[in-house]
Parts: C-alpha cells; sequence; structure tokens
C-alpha cells in the first residue's frame, strides 16, 4: 500500500496545525496518518490512489455513508437558502417534531453542534433542575473532551485504585482538579456500587450519565437489569439520568436506545448519526426537563444552534432511515454475519476471540473468550494482536479504527460484506502462524 504521497502531507501539515492532525485521536490509526481526498458510499479514496473499504465511518456519523443523493439534494437546497441564520427557520421546527416523533419518551429537545457541547447542556438542565452539583459516570465511558467528564476514560490500570471505590484519574495534563471536584466515578454494570453511592450521597447526585452500551471502550453490553435499576435508583433520589447517546443514537435502532432497550431516562443526548456527517447535537427528554429554560433559571445558547445547512441535513438522514423499514434489520444482519466470521474463523484456526456489542457497532476482542463486562477487563483483551490484524486488513483495503470497534452502515451491501469476510480470513490465518509470516 504506497503512503508516501501521505507522509508529505503529514510532513507539510505538521509545519503548520499542530501535531499535523485536527483530532489526537486520529494521529495514531496508521503511521503515517493517511490523507483522503474523497469518499463515496462506503469507500475511502487517499492521495496516494489507495481505496479503502471503510468501517470507520468518520468515528461513526456517516451511518449513510458519503456522497448520499438524498443527503446531497437537501444540503444543496438549504445552502442555496443560507449559510446559517443565527435566528429561527422552518428547519427547526421540523427537526424537532421528528425527533420527538421518533424517540420514545422524548416531548422536546434543544439543539447544539456537538456531543461534547451538548453533555455540557444536559449537565447544566440536570444541575438546574435537581439544585445539586455532583456528577455520577462511569469508568472506560466517554462524554466528551471537556475537564469536568474527561476523566476515568482510558486511565492506566494502576492509577484507577480499588474496583469498589474508584480514584477520578485525568486523562491528560491540563486538567485542574477543581474542574472535576464534583465528578463521581463508578465502574460499570455494579449496581450494587451504585445503590451504595446514591445511599451516601445521594442528596448531592444531580445526574448520572452514561454510554447505554459502552462503545468508546470494547462495546460492553449492560448486564441484565442494570439499565432498568441505573433509572429506578436515580428516580428513587431525585436525580436525573442521562444516556449518552452519541454513538447509539439512530445506530442501533431509529429510536436509539430508548427503543431497542425499551427504556425511557430523563435525558439523552444525541450527535454522530444524526446528520449523516454533519455537525449536529440535541438534547431530548420530557418537557419538563426544560422548565428551567423556560422560567429563566438557566440558558442554553451557541451561534450555530439550529444552523440551516446542518438541520437539512439531520432531516434527510432521518428521512432516510425512516423510509425504508427494514434498514437497521439489515445492517445488524451484515454486522452480526462479520462477527460471526470472526468468530468461527478464530475457533478453526486455535485463536482465542470473542466480540461485543451489536451488528451495527461492535468490537472485536482477541486473546479473551468471554466478553469484558466493565472497562477493567479491556486490560485483558490483545490489542497488540488486533493491531497487527488491522495492519494485515489495511494492506487488503479494508480500514478500521484502531481500538477494535466496528461501525456498519446504510451503503454496506453484500458485495462488500464478502470482500471483508475474505480479508478477515485470510487475515486470521497470517495471525495463526509464527509472527515472521506478517
Amino acid at each position: 500500500m504506497k503512503t508516501d504521497r501521505s507522509a508529505e502531507l503529514f510532513a507539510e501539515s505538521s509545519k503548520y496545525l499542530a501535531m499535523g492532525v485536527s483530532s489526537g485521536m486520529r494521529k495514531a490509526i496508521t503511521a503515517p496518518p493517511l490523507f483522503f481526498e474523497r469518499a463515496e458510499g462506503p469507500y475511502y479514496f487517499d492521495v496516494d490512489g489507495n481505496k479503502l473499504l471503510d468501517y470507520t465511518l468518520a468515528w461513526g456519523p456517516l451511518i449513510l455513508g458519503s456522497n448520499h443523493p438524498a443527503l446531497n439534494a437537501a444540503v444543496v437546497e438549504a445552502v442555496q437558502k443560507s449559510y446559517t441564520l443565527g435566528a429561527q427557520h422552518p428547519g427547526e421546527v421540523e427537526l424537532a417534531r421528528r425527533l420527538t416523533e421518533l424517540l420514545p419518551g422524548v416531548e422536546q429537545v434543544i439543539l447544539s453542534n456537538t456531543g461534547s457541547e451538548a453533555v455540557q447542556a444536559a449537565f447544566r438542565l440536570a444541575r438546574a433542575a435537581t439544585g445539586r452539583s455532583k456528577i455520577l459516570k462511569f469508568e472506560g465511558h466517554y462524554h466528551g473532551w471537556l475537564n469536568n467528564t474527561l476523566v476515568s476514560y482510558h486511565a492506566p490500570e494502576a492509577a484507577m485504585g480499588p474496583l469498589e471505590s474508584p480514584h477520578i484519574v485525568p486523562a491528560c495534563e491540563g486538567q485542574p482538579p477543581s474542574e472535576y471536584a464534583e465528578t463521581l466515578v463508578l465502574p460499570w454494570n455494579r449496581l450494587d456500587l451504585l445503590e451504595e453511592t446514591f445511599a451516601e450521597k445521594g442528596p448531592e447526585i444531580a445526574a448520572v450519565i452514561a454510554e447505554p452500551i459502552l462503545a468508546n471502550s470494547g462495546c460492553i453490553m449492560p448486564a441484565e437489569g442494570y439499565l432498568e435499576g441505573l433509572l429506578d435508583l436515580c428516580r428513587r433520589w431525585g436525580a436525573v439520568s442521562i444516556f449518552d447517546e452519541v454513538i447509539t443514537g439512530f445506530r442501533i435502532a431509529l429510536g436509539g436506545a430508548r427503543e431497542y432497550f425499551g427504556l425511557q431516562p430523563d435525558l439523552s443526548v444525541y450527535a454522530k448519526a444524526l446528520a449523516g456527517g454533519f455537525t449536529l447535537a440535541a438534547v431530548g427528554g420530557r418537557r419538563r426537563m426544560f422548565d428551567v429554560l423556560r422560567e429563566g433559571k438557566t440558558i442554553h445558547a451557541g451561534t450555530y444552534n439550529g444552523s440551516s445547512v446542518n438541520l437539512a441535513a439531520g432531516i434527510a438522514t432521518l428521512n432516510v432511515l425512516s423510509a425504508d423499514p427494514d434498514a437497521y434489520t439489515r445492517m445488524h444482519a451484515y454486522g452480526n454475519a462479520i462477527r460471526k466470521t470472526f468468530e468461527k474463523g478464530a475457533k478453526a484456526r486455535g485463536l482465542t476471540l470473542c466480540t461485543s456489542g451489536v451488528g451495527t457497532i461492535f468490537t472485536i476482542h482477541f486473546g479473551v473468550s468471554v466478553p469484558p463486562t466493565h472497562y477493567r477487563e479491556c486490560a485483558l483483551v490483545d490489542t497488540d494482536l488486533y493491531t497487527r490484524f488491522r495492519a494485515q486488513m489495511l494492506e487488503d483495503g479494508i480500514q478500521l479504527l484502531p481500538d477494535g470497534r466496528w461501525y456498519v452502515g446504510l451503503m454496506h451491501t453484500e458485495k462488500e460484506l464478502a470482500l471483508t469476510q475474505a480479508a478477515i480470513q485470510k487475515g486470521l490465518t497470517l495471525l495463526s502462524r509464527p509472527r515472521r509470516s506478517l
């Protein structure tokens, strides 16, 4: 695989752009980081002429793929009317109505631009509504890059402390302890510890936030009854329950985790797949959750909130997904076929491997036979083996994220599935041989 031009552009970019990339997480995906010219459907085309079948989906947003005709048409029409208005327009009404129609239990929404931003809006609503200050999150869960929540995400095992009473570990330098002083952390899937924490600090807890499927750290599924128990504890203690559906929203079902699990938290946060690749986020919940805005107790603001072009993309994306009654059945079947290919292929070659998640968002775990139940168990996974596998897949024209996570979209067809299954079989065969074979 040629990377000469990408290497040249990375060297040039590094002169002017800090890190040489626009998001620090992208730098470690390949060496050098690949530079792309365009994307079409499920394929990326880089500056060296490589065509790559993509399962990163731009870290999740591209649920329709790239250059989708309906999305293109909506955006072209919108951009000919306005770029952004900083004022009201009919698109706001239409998108907000569609969200309340599609998301079970969501009666009203506020609009924002990124998942990180929307999470902070949800925190503010919860604090204003309860008069409390503490936010409880879980190890390995990612809720954006701001200081008050970027803790105990991918922390070193040695720094995390006892499982029953975890240390709060900032993710990087530049995070003053005062900025996460009101943040509590627990391990995922331990309802007993959540009950104990509420018994001790319940009157101080404004909200509990969680990824309903821990997509950012191994696609760890909630244990049976865990999400129900979480919501019940929040109700009993008067805390606001928040599902961070930046990843799961419009991906695991049209109604997201609310539909998939049949649950209705107080608030849910959406982004990524909401606008098919355009910048848009939302917070949705019962009407009463937004009373603090109407009453002037707190504010929600932003120059680009309700940007007309991005909202047109959101409406078009939701229309495409909702117009196809079999869309999610096909996407889940496609992803599950990939998972079965891994599981059967590994067993046939004497490799230890398991998968976790659902069809449209899942993770491959080398070196373990049982999916992790909380973040700390991810330390048992053989990440080096997956790195070798991913390198081989890239040589065979398939682009993957570095953490074992796979995204499946509406544009992946049987043709792409056959290509992928063949590449997986080849990669597993090479891994089962002595390392020098790679």
